[in-house]
């Protein structure tokens, strides 16, 4: 096997593993919110993984510049609020449902840059977007798990919300490349802004309710899953698709990525957490199509415009 080929299924195996780490983090974070407030969980896990990596990456952190520091701020802010929305849609909606959801901000993100930065959308993004509404109405109103239609729509409504904050993550790394010299420091004040955030969401909106009464009674197999959730799905994820991408070209990688919904219906399934009725698999499967039409651009009607054009040139030669 050629060293190409090996980097690249290194790679691959790399994304793939993430991705089914992400996958599991759904379901267990649904059951672990069960018994520990969700805002505190996400703060753990990004408060920890900021100061790991700056730990690991102090001399980068000294070298540090304005512009990297001010990037670093607006993607904690857009992350921040992009999983305080996810985490609220999780307690209302079931974790499949939070998963295939969250992965629409693949669609989304096409239209948000149009709209920001006046870059039309190719056909391919109509097509994936028309299919993600149809994917999200099944999905939203013929959920397999019992719970009242009020909360299911709140859920889902947050979770699209939390979708759009992702899209703006995109576009924001996207930007940050033209001023930001150190993707590994924008990572750690992410990590660091993301866990301050969510840190003041619980004193906020959950430390209220449940005081420091609701700390001490996490037990055992929640601080398990907190653990996990931290250093599985969020600290070694990281490495993962740092590294993962560096040999596995961008599409590739985009078909790898889209399967954290795909997992996260697998892991919700398997364990029971809800049942498959035909309807949701009908909106899970219109989803997941729209992201990989969305990511591996594929369009039928551009091949259609292009090969006429093709045809029309050769005929006025």
């Amino acid at each position: 096997m050629k060293k190409e080929s090996k980097l690249n299924l290194i790679g691959s195996l790399l994304l793939l593993i993430a991705t089914l780490s992400w996958g599991s983090s759904f379901l267990i974070l649904k059951n672990t919110m069960d018994k520990a407030p969700g805002f505190f969980i996400i703060a753990v896990r990004f408060i920890f993984v900021g100061i790991v990596l700056a730990l690991v990456f102090v001399e980068r952190l000294i070298k540090i510049d304005k512009s990297t520091i001010r990037y670093g701020i607006i993607l904690g802010v857009v992350v921040g609020m992009a999983y305080f929305t996810q985490t609220w849609g999780l307690k209302n909606t079931t974790p499949s449902s939070n998963a295939f959801l969250t992965a629409t901000y693949c669609i989304m993100c096409p239209f948000l840059y149009w709209l920001m930065f006046k870059k039309k959308p190719k056909s391919y993004h109509l097509i994936a977007a028309v299919m993600c509404l149809v994917g999200i109405a099944l999905i939203s109103f013929f959920s397999g798990q019992e719970t009242s239609a009020k909360n299911k729509l709140l859920g889902d409504g947050l979770t699209l919300c939390s979708a759009v904050f992702f899209s703006l993550q995109i576009i924001v790394i996207d930007k940050s490349q033209e001023h930001s010299k150190d993707p590994i420091v924008l990572v750690i004040l992410q990590s660091l802004m993301v866990g301050l955030i969510l840190l003041v969401c619980y004193f906020i909106f959950e430390f209220p309710k449940g005081g420091i009464e609701q700390l001490k009674e996490i037990g055992r197999p929640q601080w398990t899953s907190i653990a996990y959730l931290t250093i599985v799905c969020t600290l070694l994820t990281q490495f993962e698709q740092i590294f993962g991408q560096k040999f596995v070209p961008a599409n590739q990688s985009a078909l790898i990525l889209s399967l954290e919904a795909v997992f996260g219906m697998m892991f919700s399934v398997i364990f029971g957490s809800e049942k498959l009725t035909v309807a949701l698999i009908i909106g899970f499967a219109l989803t997941f199509g729209a992201v990989l039409i969305g990511e591996l651009k594929i369009s039928p009607f551009e091949k259609i415009i292009a090969k006429r054009k093709n045809n029309g040139c050769s005929g006025n030669k």
